[in-house]
């Protein structure tokens, strides 16, 4: 019986469903279909499950839109944890604090000429996937590679404080490898890369997923298939198979340069979430993500609790207004919807409790985190006030978009109550996700909600990387303002760690609450299921699951 709780409360949930209008969506931070499981994903109680006595974890989730696991073609976090598996950064993280360690490297790289030039070495031996060597010239393809636009890179901001990175991108598509030129090679395992100016988070960039270290010769060779038939790396695992939108296999690397993993192998297995909990609780697959609208019935039951791991990420979600189109153009009405939306209300009755408040774009544990602000105010009467001023004495309609298999449609619905009250008429529209893309990426989304998490810990990965000019259109918040760019440009020359936790104090404060050019929500978290027999399997704050730390213990 026990194995039927999660399709019993899923059915309890759609009667909630039908008759308060309000509902469910996936654990924050994922977004995954959360359509009921059918009778033909239901497990026959006249057949006792398989429960695998293998060195392999086995994890389900939803990979409908995973049709390549390329790490610069995307922006989502399923790939990028499948890259960290893969491969190797010069710059790693610790999985349990975040903190920076040297990776492919002998040690964390010289510094001179006023934080501007980096100089590295290599280690010796480490060894692709394919047998041959990692040397200087992977990596000064690897940079390359990254900011070439004939290679389609949506990352590339993320490195653009290299010195020649932006001209790069800028420039027209030829057809062939433009070398990075400030990237020098000194011989086969020293190199050294100059910025355009100081940057003190430079080390932490070094570390994020898209910046995987790839061999120049294999990738080069693969041309259009790489992410779809090859993937090779130095990472602690190698790709078995990959059968896009369906099933990823991953087997260890036993030539791992650093500490091999003690699993034989990840399979990360394509289903939605209501068959991967009963798929979990029938003993078939390790891990899933459980939905806090269900978590409860999980860490109430004795027999499920202690299998409950709960983390909440470095990041945050928020709305987001296209400045660019009406009736976002005005400030008072971005700032009535932020008025008119009850994010205490949500967090304690959609999210039931599982879930804080946010207050700053910034998250806790980064730079510019202010405590000390206010919560953002509920005021639905100050928002109809405000929408009158605006030209809107009858209120406003908006459209919120959201992908066909997200069940942030659910958040939506509860939003579409609460503007009721200020007098504000939401529609939600649903595409599939090769349509939100690029409609979101075209500057066509009005209206919606976002997550975000720390690539590195730097409040510059927030603040810039979402609200620059340069990405104005790609993000679909139309925020085009040049002396904002400035403030941007100047706040990464900061070395004062105290100056620094100020300077992006005061703009995040302009950023959401003068300017709300956004509105905070919720700090993203998020619960796994982890069976009994898996040890060290979990989500990192970064919002990136951790394999290679795992072993099998029963």
């Amino acid at each position: 019986m026990k194995r039927l709780l999660s399709l019993l409360l899923a059915l309890s949930m759609l009667f909630a469903l039908a008759a308060c209008g309000t509902g469910t969506g996936d654990t924050p931070g994922n977004t995954d279909d959360n359509s009921a499981a059918d009778d033909n994903n239901t497990p026959d109680d006249s057949q006792t499950p398989s429960t695998p006595t293998d060195n392999v974890v086995r994890m389900g989730r939803d990979m409908a839109s995973t049709g390549n696991l390329n790490s610069l073609l995307t922006t989502y976090n399923n790939i990028f944890e499948v890259s960290d598996c893969v491969f190797d950064q010069l710059i790693s993280k610790d999985p349990y604090t975040l903190e920076l360690k040297p990776n492919l490297l002998t040690d964390f790289p010289t510094i001179e000429n006023d934080g501007t030039l980096f100089t590295f070495e290599l280690k010796q031996g480490v060894k692709f996937h394919d047998g041959t060597e990692l040397t200087s010239k992977d990596v000064q393809y690897t940079f390359s590679r990254f900011f070439d636009p004939d290679y389609g890179n949506l990352n590339g901001w993320m490195a653009n404080m290299i010195k020649g990175s932006q001209a790069m991108m800028d420039s027209e598509s030829n057809g062939k490898l433009d070398l990075l030129e400030s990237f020098v090679i000194i011989d086969d395992y020293h190199f050294s890369i100059e910025l355009e100016y100081g940057y003190t988070a430079f080390l932490a960039v070094l570390a994020v997923a898209p910046l995987n270290i790839v061999p120049m010769d294999a990738c080069e060779a693969a041309g259009d298939r790489w992410g779809i038939d090859t993937l090779i790396g130095t990472g602690p695992f190698k790709l078995e198979s990959f059968n896009p939108n369906n099933e990823i296999v991953l087997v260890r690397n036993d030539d791992y340069h650093g500490e091999k993993t003690k699993l034989d192998g990840v399979e990360i297995l394509n289903m939605d979430a209501n068959t991967a909990l009963i798929e979990w609780e029938a003993g078939t697959i390790d891990v899933t993500s459980v939905d806090v609208s269900l978590v409860d019935g999980y860490l109430d039951n004795p027999d499920y609790a202690d299998n409950v791991l709960f983390t909440e990420y470095v990041g945050v979600h928020c709305l987001s207004f296209n400045q660019a189109m009406k009736p976002f153009d005005d400030q008072r009405v971005r700032l009535a919807v932020g008025l008119a939306t009850d994010i205490k209300g949500l967090c304690d009755g959609y999210f039931k409790g599982h879930i804080r408040p946010a207050k700053s774009l910034i998250p806790q544990g980064v730079a510019g985190y202010d405590d000390s602000l206010p919560e953002l105010e509920y005021n639905p009467e100050r928002a109809k006030e405000l929408l009158a001023e605006a030209g809107y004495p009858d209120g406003i309609s908006i459209t919120a978009t959201v992908t066909d298999t997200s069940s942030w449609d659910k958040i939506y619905q509860v939003f579409q109550e609460q503007y009721k009250l200020a007098n504000i008429d939401l529609q939600i529209e649903k595409v599939d996700a090769a349509g939100w893309f690029d409609k979101r990426s075209t500057g066509n989304v009005q209206y919606f909600m976002m997550n975000w998490y720390a690539d590195f810990l730097d409040p510059d990965n927030f603040l810039y990387s979402l609200f620059h000019s340069s990405v104005a259109t790609f993000f679909s918040n139309g925020m085009v303002d040049p002396e904002w760019d400035a403030k941007l440009d100047a706040g990464r020359l900061i070395t004062d760690l105290d100056e620094k936790q100020t300077y992006y104090a005061d703009l995040e404060k302009w950023l959401t609450r003068e300017q709300v050019a956004e509105w905070p929500l919720y700090a993203p978290a998020g619960y796994l299921l982890v069976s009994d027999r898996v040890q060290d399997v979990f989500c990192k704050r970064d919002f990136l699951m951790s394999f290679a730390t795992g072993s099998i213990v029963g």
